[in-house]
């Protein structure tokens, strides 16, 4: 009876270790479709879980890429496995689109107003509404960047309205400036890089906010998006003018707006007024472009350098080249430092931890570097 109890025991130590070593497997596969697909959480999602059941396992969970969970599913059948697919694809809703109606809406990497500030979009900018909270939605904006904002920043609207949004007279705020009504008061402000319906032109321009609230501004703060679109290049001395507008600007973390700014917001902005999307944050800003060597003779104005912990190579603060050693960047506020010692303006600590240079201009199209022009959530394809 004894040594039947020990095969016993023996037997169920076996299954139990093949079990275990089965569930492993499977669990390495979700980890390694993730690491595949979503190789940066902060622009797609990939939140899966497995319920392991005697011969089958139940997915759940949510990613915003629809690839990513038939890679998943394809993988985990050639194990032999019975898979049950309760994965959600974001966005689910109906009315999956929106325009921000608040002059700056901030984006927070959880849905409370306590939480930090990662990012912001103005008026006029899409997004992409992955799913709801509360009175909170988490959006993707134009860059690809995934964030929480409150309901009350942005107007929902289904792909029927967002196809009109699209279609319809918009111009872009090119100097930032007040909407007012017919009293004079002020309806909203505008920073550069809005975008606005506008229903008549003449010295003042009468515009449509994206919430319905109208107004008008002085027409020589506006330009005709199609336009602009069809005109703006991305040129270095257009890039310098505009960059120097901003000077004195205050740091803000997360900023993107001509309000205030931080590092990466700033040189979002700069290229956005130049026609082209740039990547949200620092560390993403350089994997695009052309690869400059490490070293002020190679620079070209226009150029993005990189700075952080030349150790780890870990990227921490962006600012553009502006020529004759000098850059401008947000670094407690918009200024203007050099790479040469003898200036007065010289910072041995950015010049010490300059990690790389990375040339946009004169690059191919990419989703680092994308033409507002060519964005579909801007222009409808058939336009």
């Amino acid at each position: 009876m004894k040594n039947i109890l020990i095969a016993l025991q023996v037997a169920v130590l076996l299954m139990v270790t093949a079990c275990n070593r089965s569930n492993e497997v499977i669990l390495t596969e979700v980890a390694s479709v993730k690491k595949d697909w979503v190789p940066d959480s902060r622009v797609a999602l990939f939140d899966v879980n497995v319920q392991f059941l005697s011969n089958q396992i139940i997915l759940t969970g949510e990613t915003t890429l629809e690839e990513a969970r038939a890679d998943l599913i394809q993988r985990l059948k050639k194990t032999g496995v019975t898979v049950i697919d309760s994965i959600k694809v974001l966005p689910m809703l109906e009315q999956k689109w929106g325009i921000t109606s608040v002059s700056v809406a901030n984006l927070r990497d959880e849905p409370r107003h306590a939480a930090q500030l990662v990012s912001q979009t103005i008026m006029g900018t899409p997004v992409q509404i992955l799913k709801s909270k509360g009175g909170w939605s988490l959006i993707q904006a134009p860059d690809n960047y995934i964030a929480w904002v409150n309901n009350s920043s942005i107007v929902s609207m289904d792909e029927a309205a967002f196809s009109s949004w699209k279609s319809s007279e918009r111009y872009i705020v090119i100097e930032d400036c007040w909407v007012l009504d017919g009293n004079g008061h002020r309806v909203s402000d505008c920073v550069k890089g809005t975008i606005l319906q506008v229903e008549k032109t003449g010295a003042e321009a009468n515009v449509l906010l994206p919430d319905g609230r109208e107004g008008s501004v002085k027409a020589n703060h506006i330009m005709k998006l199609d336009d602009w679109m069809s005109n703006i290049q991305l040129d270095q001395k257009a890039l310098v003018e505009q960059s120097v507008t901003f000077m004195g600007l205050p740091y803000l973390w997360g900023g993107t707006s001509s309000k205030a700014v931080d590092c990466s917001g700033f040189m979002k902005n700069i290229y956005f007024m130049n026609g082209y999307i740039l990547a949200r944050d620092a560390s993403q800003q350089i994997n695009y472009g052309e690869t400059i060597d490490l070293e002020i003779e190679a620079l070209q104005v226009g150029d993005l350098l990189f700075f952080g912990n030349p150790e780890k190579g870990r990227v921490t603060h962006v600012a553009m080249y502006i020529g004759d050693t000098e850059y401008i960047h947000s670094s407690g506020q918009v200024k203007i430092n050099s790479l040469d010692k003898s200036r007065e303006n010289y910072s041995e600590y950015r010049t010490s931890s300059w990690l790389g240079a990375q040339r946009y201009i004169g690059q191919g199209v990419s989703e680092g570097l994308m033409p507002v022009s060519k964005h579909s959530w801007y222009v409808n394809a058939n336009e």
